[in-house]
């Protein structure tokens, strides 16, 4: 009997997924890895998928994967791009996405509970209605509420309010074995859901606390001559514990884009460095700090509202591409300006040009995250790949950390988590999924179908050196492979090509 057979006589009628065509729409996420990369290492296409409405669905569902041992990996929106939520092994993705219904808002209390499948852009709408709003939210407001909780918590609002555990005032999980249990922040559980990334069971609904809603926002644009004139405005204004909801840094080429979607001018193109205020008294204050240490420029009152207001759509870079990558890291504002010149001077081997977006988190971290446009239709994208891991190799180096794990980013684990860390992690792993069904072949140890290759590729201490190694050859080999490559030619066309070659030295 077929994996999806057995499910459906023994867990009743949970909607199941099991076309092939449909079924391969979640061998992937937001990430634009070449298939081929993929399958040739892991089973990514699921035996089938469901699509839960309740938490006792979703313990039966788990409690059937637990009995049989079939590999589970949690899905909400996949808009994070390190494989997270791409199958290794097959077996069973559960989708949340539909699982998205807001159960319960509490106004007194300033409190909203959700379904895992929520979107923040819902949550806001409804609790503005109530002049509530979220204290923090990611860039993206169409992902999930417990795709977030699971894999990021660091956005926007992020330097007033802190992490997203800090707005988290319960979570209703269910283990492998299917048990509900309800958690909270004193307990010793909650903390392995928060950037778990799936490993210890789903997160089923969230409880989340809010604020309320500022009557207006004031939003200003500071221009200087280079990105470290820029952090180390920076540096001043967050040492001083500026009351801004947001400090945002933007680079000459990230306004120079935003000038070419708008098709003007609005952006002057420089280091530009956004903050933005609640209220006038926040706002006055700042404003008559920097007066003490300056700014080149600044932008007109329109032009910071835009960019404000374009906060959530940080994709729209995506129409000049067709292809956006990106690398995430957090990293000390001593060092952000050091890295963004590695960063661009290791674009540059490559032909590619680096563009960036920071979001200030406290008085002392930056997160940094490096895009540059490509086209995956090209054959010229097997090169411009390696250098998503380059650039957080590079971060790392300076002491970063890496914006969660994945499968991508698995060989940073020791950037991100301390030996500790990781041992406290494995016990629990094993103690509540010791036939570990849950999101396997990723996040501390990368395995799949050929168990020993992945493994070596991944390892942390092989992958840093080899990407060490390739950011130092980089001056030679980036300038030989832009050219070799030069011609763009499709990856479809390279079949053609080899054929085409035979054929003239037969002859």
């Amino acid at each position: 009997m077929r994996p999806e057979e057995e499910f459906r006589n023994s867990a009743g009628d949970i909607k199941l997924i099991a076309n092939p065509a449909e079924k391969d729409m979640y061998s992937h996420d937001i990430g634009d890895v070449p298939h081929i990369m993929t399958t040739t290492f892991f089973q990514t296409q699921p035996d089938f998928v469901v699509q839960p409405q309740s938490v006792d669905e979703i313990k039966r569902v788990l409690a059937f994967a637990h009995e049989r041992r079939i590999p589970v990996t949690v899905r909400g929106a996949a808009s994070w791009g390190f494989g997270g939520v791409i199958p290794t092994r097959g077996g069973i993705v559960v989708d949340l996405s539909p699982f998205r219904a807001i159960l319960a808002l509490d106004t007194a209390r300033k409190t909203v509970t959700v379904q895992a499948g929520a979107r923040w852009s819902d949550i806001d709408i409804l609790v503005k209605k109530d002049d509530l709003c979220l204290m923090t939210y990611p860039s993206s407001k169409f992902s999930t509420v417990a795709g977030w909780v699971a894999t990021g918590g660091y956005g926007i609002n992020s330097y007033r309010y802190g992490h997203l555990s800090k707005q988290v005032l319960a979570m209703t999980v269910v283990t492998p074995a299917g048990e509900i249990r309800k958690l909270t922040p004193v307990d010793r559980d909650f903390d392995f859901f928060i950037g778990g990334e799936g490993q210890f069971g789903i997160i089923a609904e969230v409880t989340l606390k809010l604020r309320d809603l500022p009557k207006h926002s004031y939003a200003h644009i500071f221009y200087f001559p280079t990105d470290t004139a820029a952090f180390e405005f920076i540096a001043r204004a967050a040492r001083q514990k500026t009351a801004a909801n947001v400090i945002r840094f933007v680079d000459k080429n990230h306004l120079r884009e935003t000038n070419e979607i708008l098709h003007a001018n609005i952006f002057k193109e420089e280091a530009g460095v956004l903050v933005e205020f609640s209220n006038t008294a926040d706002e006055q204050q700042f404003l008559n700090l920097i007066k003490q240490f300056g700014a080149d420029s600044q932008s007109p009152a329109y032009a910071a509202s835009y960019l404000w207001n374009e906060r959530l759509f940080g994709m729209k870079a995506k129409r000049l591409g067709p292809t956006l990558l990106a690398s995430e890291v957090i990293l000390p504002i001593a060092d952000a300006a050091s890295f963004i010149a590695k960063a661009k001077k290791l674009g540059g081997y490559y032909g590619v040009e680096i563009c960036i977006d920071s979001y200030i988190l406290d008085q002392t971290r930056a997160l940094i995250m490096t895009t540059f446009l490509c086209d995956s239709r090209k054959l010229k994208y097997m090169v411009h790949m390696p250098l998503v891991s380059m650039l957080t190799q590079a971060a790392v180096s300076m002491g970063a950390q890496p914006y969660g794990l994945g499968i991508w980013n698995a060989a940073f684990v020791n950037h991100l988590l301390s030996p500790e860390r990781q041992r406290d992690i494995r016990a629990y792993k094993a103690k509540v999924d010791p036939r570990g069904i849950m999101n396997p072949g990723k996040y501390l140890r990368v395995a799949s179908k050929f168990m020993n290759i992945p493994a070596l590729l991944f390892h942390p201490a092989v992958f840093s050196l080899s990407m060490t190694l390739m950011i130092l050859l980089s001056p030679v080999v980036g300038p030989i492979a832009t050219l070799i490559f030069g011609k763009d030619k499709k990856l479809t066309d390279l079949h053609t090509d080899y054929f085409q070659d035979v054929h003239h030295y037969n002859r």
